[in-house]
């Protein structure tokens, strides 16, 4: 069971202090909204009346109201606290979690959401399940995976889910919430960006990228994401977005942004960016009126048509997505912060 809390906003809290569920009254720097959530928030998700947020540390998701910019309801996912004693506890040391391992996504719950068609998808880990709400935050349907789910995407049709360490691409029809189609993709596949005309997964050990044919669900073809000359560790592709011209790929450790051409499936180009200041197995690119906007130690907005750094905004993010024509960010303190750039 989920159990929905209506909270009510008053005040804000200070850096280091628990959140509070209210936006910063008078925000400075860019955000327009400083929003408390709750503990360790992960990628927020627009759906099509709200913001939700997966506050992986403490078993529960936010909704945030966009035209208040304040916390409606938090709704309960599971208790992570045992469910992290339970199972991650004697298998993860602490060092494992403070070190470079994927790891740490296994013990989150919940470890990401997906919004779309009213519906809001949800990773409980604890029990290897996606959940299906609606738009109020109600429990719909439970749909069993079979292994730890890693991330998440929607659209209208359909809704994917990787296993990073399974090494799956699982398909969910959301006119049945049954799972229709498994994918065995190449060495721990992470991040997802999906659409009707085609689903790219970046494989993390692998090096790779996956493009899926959402009409076949086959693999159309598999594009290595070469590192460069300065990398040791080899490329670690895990943030992918994608426009109709272009597909974005994020690398871990080594401050580079790939950029692959959908219609050659080959990479054109590479870009230096700020490294990333998040957990190990999160992070995320956002695209905004055609804009591409990567975290890190500075959000950066990277334009297309000259494939550079066109400016920055001083924050520092660990997750960027995009809705209700504004950013949406996780900012290092674990708050959530709305940016809308100026033209």
């Amino acid at each position: 069971m989920v159990t929905i809390a209506l909270l009510a906003a008053t005040g804000c809290s200070p850096i280091g202090s628990t959140p509070t569920t209210s936006a910063t009254p008078w925000p400075t720097g860019p955000a327009q909204a400083i929003i408390g959530v709750g503990q360790r928030p992960g990628v927020p998700a627009a759906g099509d009346a709200a913001v939700w947020v997966p506050n992986t540390g403490d078993g529960t998701i936010s909704r945030i109201d966009p035209g208040s910019n304040r916390v409606t309801a938090t709704i309960r996912i599971g208790d992570q606290q045992a469910f992290y004693h339970r199972t991650c506890e004697e298998k993860w040391n602490v060092h494992a979690f403070m070190g470079p391992s994927f790891h740490v996504r296994d013990c989150d719950l919940p470890s990401a959401l997906a919004a779309s068609a009213g519906a809001v998808w949800v990773l409980k880990n604890d029990e290897q399940m996606v959940l299906r709400m609606d738009a109020s935050g109600h429990e719909v349907a439970r749909i069993p995976l079979g292994f730890p789910p890693f991330d998440i995407a929607s659209t209208d049709h359909a809704v994917w889910i990787t296993g990073y360490y399974d090494d799956q691409l699982v398909r969910i029809d959301p006119g049945t919430n049954r799972l229709v189609a498994r994918l065995t993709l190449p060495d721990g596949p992470a991040g997802i960006a999906a659409s009707d005309q085609a689903v790219w997964v970046a494989s993390s050990i692998a090096g790779k990228v996956s493009r899926v044919d959402p009409a076949t669900n086959r693999i159309d073809a598999t594009i290595p994401i070469a590192c460069p000359a300065a990398c040791s560790q080899g490329s670690v592709p895990l943030a992918i977005a994608a426009t109709p011209d272009a597909i974005w790929v994020r690398t871990v450790g080594d401050g580079q942004l790939a950029r692959i051409d959908p219609q050659t499936n080959r990479v054109v180009t590479t870009i230096d960016v700020t490294f990333s200041v998040g957990r190990d197995g999160q992070d995320h690119l956002a695209v905004l009126a055609g804009v591409l906007w990567v975290c890190g130690i500075s959000l950066q907005r990277i334009d297309p048509q000259t494939n550079r750094v066109s400016g920055t905004v001083d924050v520092n993010t660990t997750s960027v997505s995009t809705g209700f024509g504004s950013l949406w960010v996780t900012d290092i303190f674990g708050r959530i912060e709305r940016i809308t750039p100026a033209a």
